[in-house]
């Protein structure tokens, strides 16, 4: 029949057609691939933990003697608590013996004591250079309070009595000194957990320490020399998890054009993030850490913004110089977390404005580095990122 061949030859044609317009229609719509982006990179942050110190050494009592007639040994034992990277507290207990000469008549003699001493402990290294879980050695300073206890003074006593000898501060049986304290450290860390320790300190006690009046009639010194191990309890640092962000795009999606870094008026800035940090300190925070990661995802949703990082110090803290280093190392450490989730280098700049610029009237709150957003492609957006 010629007209059902007509209708056939017409509707295969008709299917051809539809099936190369659908062909076209999915050939120009490009395969997807899912990725996953990191927003938030993973973030070291301090944790308080207590600690322990075993030491053995040298001391020596500041006498009318050669420097070896005087030296005796002396151990120390100590458990104290770290706050926070550069400050703890501990309880030391020292001692064993202490050597001294009494000049006319020649006598040696010597007696027994034990010291404890209640430290507050400043982690130098930390507070001028800023705390880093990774360092190798770190510096301290201590300064404290304690008493010692000095017991079996018989030599003294036995030359007082039997040899002439006349000891204007004699004392028996035992004798309490209060005693004022300092001195500098350094540990070398061995692993997380252990660490070599160096330390000397000078202890200053009354008069009568040593039975015999002093050169000023006034004081006594005691010196000790130390080396030892330290023992850190748990954890003293951990790491936030890093956080990444499902997202699809073209498979094969050429790179966007990268444009020159514009620096823009303040009033023409998108909208800005102030990241705060503890005074002395440029160490991101965990309360910091949701600011961040709410400006990476606007650039990484806008990878046409730009940044601006604008470190700044508290004027009543601290002097120019080392405001200065510290406005420069939270602009910089802001910048490496930025560059650490993805966000290209080349999109931020970094300025260090140390003290010579107080942005806010509260002190405390110009511990601060303030992020300054420019979006070209929405240059009215004025949303406060920090709500």
């Amino acid at each position: 029949n010629p007209v059902r061949k007509m209708k056939r030859n017409v509707i295969l044609i008709l299917f051809c057609l539809l099936s190369g317009f659908v062909g076209n229609v999915q050939a120009q719509q490009p395969e997807l691939q899912a990725r996953s982006v990191m927003v938030s990179p993973s973030v070291p942050f301090f944790v308080p933990h207590w600690f322990v110190h075993a030491q053995a050494g040298g001391s020596y009592d500041l006498g009318e003697a050669q420097f070896g007639d005087l030296l005796s040994p002396s151990l120390q034992f100590s458990i104290g608590y770290h706050y926070n990277p550069w400050l703890a507290t501990r309880l030391s207990v020292s001692g064993i013996w202490a050597r001294n000469r009494y000049a006319y008549p020649l006598h040696k003699y010597e007696w027994n004591f034990v010291q404890p001493s209640f430290d507050a402990v400043v982690d130098l290294t930390s507070l001028l250079a800023g705390w880093q879980p990774e360092r190798l050695i770190d510096i301290y300073a201590f300064a404290g309070l304690g008493v010692a206890y000095a017991f079996n003074n018989d030599d003294a006593v036995a030359a007082d009595q039997y040899f002439g000898v006349d000891f204007q501060k004699l004392w028996k049986d035992y004798r309490w000194n209060p005693v004022l304290r300092g001195g500098l450290g350094a540990r070398v860390h061995l692993t997380d957990m252990i660490a070599l320790t160096a330390e000397v300190n000078a202890n200053m006690l009354p008069d009568h320490f040593n039975s015999k009046r002093g050169k000023h009639d006034n004081r006594d010194w005691h010196f000790n020399g130390l080396l030892g191990l330290s023992f850190t309890l748990g954890r003293s640092h951990g790491a936030t998890e890093p956080i990444y962000q499902q997202e699809t795009a073209p498979l094969n999606q050429a790179p966007s054009t990268r444009a020159a870094f514009v620096d823009v008026p303040v009033d023409k800035l998108s909208f800005n993030t102030n990241i705060y940090f503890l005074i002395n300190q440029s160490i991101i925070r965990d309360c910091e850490i949701g600011k961040l990661t709410r400006l990476i995802s606007y650039l990484n949703e806008h990878p046409r913004a730009f940044i601006r990082l604008s470190g700044y110090a508290d004027k009543e803290t601290g002097n120019p110089t080392i405001n200065m280093r510290l406005s420069r190392e939270r602009a910089q450490v802001v910048s490496n977390y930025l560059i650490s989730a993805g966000i290209e280098e080349w999109r931020i700049r970094r300025f260090a404005k140390g003290d010579t610029v107080q942005p806010f009237d509260i002190p405390e709150d110009n511990r601060v580095c303030i992020c300054f957003v420019y979006d070209p492609d929405d240059p009215k957006y004025a949303t406060d990122y920090n709500q």
